[in-house]
């Protein structure tokens, strides 16, 4: 029997024994109870009763009574059942959940613990986005971002990347310093900063271990600050590089930008002062 299949078929909420008649049934059929249970390992005590739990669920259905034999439910349809079933019951819980009186302020920092959860968040910020993505990213979580970013860009979400390290070029607007990641690690902690939509933010250290953490927000002032710290670095590539980098930075920058220009272009005395002698 598949070693994946039995916890697979568990994690979607079938009993061991469930998940074992079914399996049986469809490596031999059709097949009396006394037939599955010598074959599962289960007991013929348990069988029958397992057997007809499944049938209520339409996993297996009796196609004789003398002797009563069972046959499963092909894989295809058994796939098309546990995906409506999911997701029956994943729109039932979100409507649910709405109904729930709850004082949670969801502009409030998370921690997201793990590598594997902070990558399915960034993945959940990109395929949510509907129209802009701003990040700073090594190559390593780019890779595993990529096939998102692409869907995001062909929904017609703007995109701009900025990194330290090599980088494809197939998506959004990319600016990389083309440093060979693996020398780069060793003089410098890879991190992630994505902004999606203004709106929310996922920024901190990354570390492919459980301990990995990083933040997500809704606050304003935080997704403020993320979004200036890749706006700080593109500034500085196109310093180095010679490159122009205002359109590419007014369009990212909140409010009106020209009319801070036009302040900072009225006669100001500038103070510059240092208390060291």
């Amino acid at each position: 029997m598949n070693e994946k299949l039995l916890p697979a078929l568990k994690s979607f909420g079938f009993t061991s024994n469930e998940a074992k008649a079914y399996l049986s049934l469809l490596q031999n059929n059709p097949a009396t109870g006394y037939e599955i249970s010598g074959k599962s390992g289960i007991p013929r005590s348990a069988i029958y009763e397992i057997l007809k739990r499944l049938e209520g669920t339409g996993m297996v259905s009796c196609v004789d009574t003398n002797p009563t034999r069972y046959i499963p439910l092909p894989p295809d349809h058994f796939y098309e059942l546990l995906e409506n079933n999911f997701t029956s019951n994943l729109d039932t819980l979100k409507e649910s959940l709405r109904n729930v009186n709850t004082d949670l302020e969801i502009g409030d920092l998370w921690n997201i613990r793990g590598y594997d959860g902070m990558i399915d968040r960034a993945r959940s910020m990109i395929k949510n986005a509907k129209k802009s993505l701003y990040l700073s990213i090594w190559k390593n979580e780019f890779e595993k971002l990529h096939t998102v970013l692409k869907d995001a860009e062909k929904r017609g979400v703007h995109i701009v990347i900025f990194s330290f390290c090599e980088m494809p070029k197939d998506v959004g607007t990319v600016f990389a310093y083309n440093l060979d990641s693996h020398r780069l690690q060793d003089v410098w902690s890879s991190k992630i900063l994505l902004v999606a939509d203004r709106d929310s933010a996922l920024l901190g250290g990354v570390e492919m271990l459980p301990t990995n953490k990083v933040a997500w927000t809704k606050n304003s002032a935080i997704v403020a600050i993320a979004l200036n710290y890749i706006i700080l670095d593109l500034t500085l590539f196109g310093q180095r590089y010679e490159l122009e980098m205002g359109p590419v930075i007014s369009e990212m920058l909140q409010g009106d930008i020209h009319n801070l220009e036009d302040l900072l272009s009225e006669d100001h005395e500038p103070i510059i002062h240092s208390t060291k002698g």
